[in-house]
């Protein structure tokens, strides 16, 4: 299992590296990389432009078909808007958000994040 993501701030790629799960940065000058293991996609919350970024990710070859799920990073003060951008790809790929977690998550969200990948059968860690 892999994880995919963007890191603007530095906060979601913190999160990541915390988890030792195998991972890739997406980089939104170039998201046309393929994918053949199953793979989680981390996103921070920005309105707008990064969901076109990602959405040219997943579209690019056979990545939909390796796509599990969103992962979300965001401010709870946003209220709905927390995590938005993990919210709207999960809809438009109808896949769900697996987790949710504020700026670079605690080691209590690290561990749950742990637990929830290992509930619904992904395993893998960084090699």
């Amino acid at each position: 299992m892999l994880l995919v993501y963007m890191s603007f701030t530095g906060n979601v790629r913190n999160f990541v590296e915390r988890t030792g799960f195998s991972s890739i940065e997406l980089n939104p000058a170039n998201p046309f990389i393929e994918i053949n293991e199953p793979f989680l996609v981390v996103v921070p919350s920005y309105v707008g432009y990064i969901n076109d970024d990602v959405i040219d990710f997943i579209d690019y070859k056979q990545n939909r078909n390796n796509l599990i799920g969103f992962v979300g990073s965001g401010n709870r003060n946003f209220d709905e808007m927390f995590c938005i951008n993990a919210k709207e790809l999960a809809n438009k790929y109808q896949k769900p958000v697996i987790f949710k977690f504020e700026y670079n998550g605690t080691e209590q969200d690290i561990e749950k994040f742990k637990k929830e990948v290992k509930s619904i059968g992904i395993s893998g860690t960084k090699y």
